[in-house]
């Protein structure tokens, strides 16, 4: 059918008619299942192309209206339905890989949720938020009590709901341009590392079903729940390597480890081998290598129990099992470990990490030494009676520890 505006076409292949009119240079087309539905959509274009022409109303597209209905519809849409209906239900239970999340981060992501919730601009339309309301926001938070973390996890929560919402059409840009608030240190960071003797003491004075954790912190980088989590089978006495693919939940079983980064094959060194082959020996493929006296499975409070004792035994009642994994970066770092050498055996999920705990074992210290041997080489150095009393004693202990080994391979070789 032709008519004076525009045509309206069946289309016998798709069983359909397609409307079509032109308009300052531009074709306009639209397919309906009916005629009378292309008829009425004509009529309607017809109406709206007459006011243009007679200056009442100005003409856009059909594509220009749908898209400003849809930014008005966007406009209409509270912040808290966007979070509630779009963002969480998502993010509350998965992982940015798409793992399901341990119930502990379960737990973590609402209790940030709450804090969010808590914002003036919750129900606030979505689209008109702005980045003076962030900053207002922002200043409140200097009053919240939950804590420097919680207070800067709140606003990556938001930070994040806004990115996801730009990337979908649903705002224009996001009004979070500001960085998150600072996390000072805290007190575990700042620890120092534990010393090789101070290691070695420890090691002395826990049980010998669980003292081999402490290499398998301060060597391999392995937090405590997965050192009670490691099973005979994760031990490959050929390739000398150890898998770490499990981790212990709040209850002491098995579940995935923290991150998706967390779960590797480590390499194990020579006399670290050693240890583990006496540990597992005489068991099966699905026992725990670290158990407790009576060969149990051992939970990660009660292995820190053992750890704890000892270490007030070395007298480093400041140390944690978890300053075992900076004791071993800061190892990795003497040996020369570059940072992505760190980001690798660290297993750290994000960058950060990894660059904070480098700079931590190759900053204040070592500037140090460099300082000292620039100065002992530019004006060399007299030692005082304190540092040769010292030197002496290091010597002395050094020599006895030397004998002790030679005496050892002696009774061996008899």
């Amino acid at each position: 059918m032709r008519t004076k505006f525009g045509s309206v076409v069946y289309r016998p292949d798709r069983n359909s008619y397609r409307a079509k009119y032109k308009y300052n240079g531009e074709v306009i087309t639209r397919t309906f299942k009916d005629r009378l539905s292309a008829e009425a959509w004509l009529n309607g274009e017809r109406s709206r192309v007459e006011a243009a022409e007679a200056g009442i109303k100005q003409w856009s597209s059909p594509t220009e209206r749908k898209r400003q209905e849809e930014a008005v519809k966007r406009r209409r849409v509270l912040f808290c339905d966007y979070v509630m209906e779009e963002f969480v239900p998502t993010w509350l239970n998965y992982s940015a890989d798409g793992r399901e999340l341990a119930a502990g981060s379960k737990r973590k992501h609402r209790e940030y949720l709450a804090h969010l919730s808590h914002a003036f601009f919750w129900k606030y339309p979505f689209t008109g938020i702005t980045t003076e309301d962030i900053n207002r926001w922002l200043a409140n938070l200097d009053n919240f009590n939950g804590g420097a973390t919680p207070r800067k996890k709140t606003f990556q929560l938001l930070k994040s709901i806004y990115a996801k919402a730009v990337a979908e059409g649903a705002v224009d840009k996001s009004p979070v341009t500001m960085k998150a608030p600072a996390v000072p240190k805290s007190r575990q960071a700042q620890i120092p590392p534990a010393t090789p003797e101070e290691l070695q003491e420890i090691y002395a004075n826990m049980p010998k079903t669980t003292r081999i954790a402490v290499w398998l912190g301060a060597i391999l980088d392995l937090r405590i729940g997965e050192v009670v989590s490691l099973q005979v089978q994760d031990w490959n006495s050929k390739t000398q390597t150890l898998r770490v693919c499990h981790s212990a939940d709040e209850n002491g079983g098995l579940k995935a480890t923290k991150t998706a980064t967390s779960n590797t094959t480590q390499p194990v060194p020579p006399q670290l081998g050693k240890l583990l082959e006496e540990a597992c020996d005489g068991k099966k493929p699905t026992d725990f290598i670290v158990t407790c006296s009576d060969g149990t499975h051992i939970t990660p409070n009660r292995l820190r129990d053992h750890f704890n004792e000892a270490k007030c035994t070395a007298r480093r009642p400041d140390l944690h099992f978890h300053t075992l994994r900076a004791t071993s970066i800061t190892a990795a770092v003497a040996t020369g470990a570059s940072l992505k050498d760190t980001m690798t055996w660290g297993r750290h999920a994000d960058a950060a990490t990894s660059i904070e705990r480098y700079q931590r074992a190759s900053g204040t210290e070592r500037m140090r030494e460099i300082a000292n041997g620039i100065e002992s080489t530019l004006m060399g150095h007299e030692p005082t009676r304190e540092e040769l009393e010292e030197e002496i004693r290091q010597t002395k202990r050094h020599l006895a520890k030397l004998e002790a080994q030679l005496d050892a391979l002696n009774y061996q070789n008899r």
